[in-house]
């Protein structure tokens, strides 16, 4: 029996995102690369079709100008979730319907990683700048 080594024991699925796009449920455990200057949105599955342990994370290629990268929720699902910032440590936010990375503060880097457990889905949010993610 041959072995695969560890290069391959952590691999990620990749996506690079350059228009809106509505997620699949196929697409559980991608890291989307948001990489358009202009912005977009991305629609993310409902919460009763993605199921308990969905996840994905959106990473900021391309800092967004002349518009957000919006990470917009199904129907009237809602997220929870906490934003990390360099500047002013953490806020957190409760039944929001999405997600901003926002134009002119969102930098190459910011990060989101969204998981679903069946009944809502939470957020954790990293940016440089105290007004770089909105969870609005």
């Amino acid at each position: 029996m041959s072995k695969s080594g560890r290069a391959f024991a952590d691999r990620k699925k990749v996506e690079v995102l350059t228009a809106a796009k509505t997620v699949e449920v196929a697409d559980c455990g991608t890291l989307f690369v948001l990489n358009l200057a202009g912005g977009f949105t991305v629609t993310l599955p409902s919460i009763a079709t993605a199921g308990n342990g969905w996840w994905c994370k959106f990473i900021v290629r391309t800092a967004p100008s002349g518009g957000d990268y919006v990470i917009d929720l199904n129907g009237s699902d809602a997220i929870t979730g906490v934003v990390v910032t360099g500047a002013t440590g953490a806020t957190d936010s409760t039944g929001t319907a999405e997600v901003q990375f926002k134009d002119g503060a969102a930098v190459q880097g910011d990060q989101l990683e969204i998981v679903c457990d069946g009944n809502r889905w939470y957020a954790v949010a990293h940016c440089n700048a105290a007004t770089g993610i909105d969870m609005a």
